[in-house]
């Protein structure tokens, strides 16, 4: 049952490994709402006026081969890449622009791209952000892996420090300050199926 009412729009923040895109999947299908994250790298390049592929390199550039592996589990986003050098102001301009596009009609769950830190604290906006211990986060993506607790544990920390120094430096924001958020949710905790429910019951007391 979509929600009713004026739409909402959903960002959604989290710390690397613990099943965010799930839950926001299952979340925005339970609402009825768009779903965006893939969707970005294509209005970007027609922005741009290049090939959707070069965006999409821009993104991929600091996975490793594991985490593209891991794609289905937990795909990596902009916050990452975008501590490589070649990621210009030209192009995180783009994504802003982007973001806000999607944004602009509501009914719509964007996930990173710093989406809630670029829109605010608005009240057709329901900022999320999604954690879980470090040990269950390493765990996770060990499985999804396949590598050795070790391994997973380094990405787990790479990435969250990427997405930190990106907060930082682009929005002057410390990533995970709950302050900074509507909804924070321990996916350990309340697993995929309630973290999902958590998050359509947060939109619908919105538009109530």
């Amino acid at each position: 049952m979509s929600a009713k009412g004026p739409g909402v729009v959903v960002t959604i923040s989290n710390q690397y490994g613990c099943g965010a895109l799930a839950i926001a999947k299952r979340a925005a299908d339970e609402l009825g709402y768009e779903y965006v994250d893939r969707q970005l790298p294509v209005v970007v390049a027609k922005r741009l006026s290049i090939d959707p592929r070069e965006v999409e390199a821009e993104e991929d550039a600091q996975r490793t081969l594991g985490e593209r592996w891991l794609e289905s589990l937990e795909l990596a986003t902009p916050e990452v890449a975008s501590q490589a050098e070649d990621f210009g102001d030209e192009l995180f301009r783009a994504v802003q622009d982007a973001v806000r596009e999607y944004a602009s009609g509501g009914n719509v769950v964007i996930v990173g791209r710093g989406a809630g830190a670029l829109l605010g604290a608005r009240p057709d906006v329901l900022r999320v952000f999604m954690y879980a211990p470090a040990q269950w986060r390493i765990d996770h993506v060990g499985q999804g892996l396949q590598v050795d607790a070790k391994t997973a544990q380094a990405e787990v920390e790479r990435i969250d420090r990427a997405r930190g120094s990106y907060m930082r430096s682009r929005y002057g924001l410390t990533f995970g300050d709950p302050s900074n958020y509507d909804l924070c949710i321990d996916t350990a905790r309340f697993g995929e199926t309630q973290s999902a429910a958590l998050i359509v019951e947060a939109v619908r007391a919105r538009t109530a």
